[in-house]
């Protein structure tokens, strides 16, 4: 898998902008387009520096599940 991170970041990044109730506390654009989702969609990240980072909104718990099939990254977000 390449991209590694931002791409792992980009794809919780977009599963957290299906729940209004996740609010987004930092999240950067790469400087130049990735492949991986669509122009906008994307939230880069790097040791130290940036970093993507959400607050959770509801009156409960989330649980994050994260999986992958070798060529794609899957994540989605599930009240507990």
């Amino acid at each position: 898998m390449a991209d590694g991170n931002c791409q792992i970041s980009s794809t919780l990044y977009n599963a957290v902008l299906a729940l209004p109730e996740l609010t987004i506390v930092e999240r950067h654009e790469h400087s130049q387009k990735v492949y991986y989702v669509p122009e906008g969609k994307d939230a880069a990240v790097a040791y130290g520096s940036i970093d993507f980072k959400f607050k959770n909104e509801f009156d409960y718990d989330i649980k994050i599940k994260a999986s992958t099939d070798g060529d794609n990254i899957y994540a989605s977000i599930f009240k507990i």
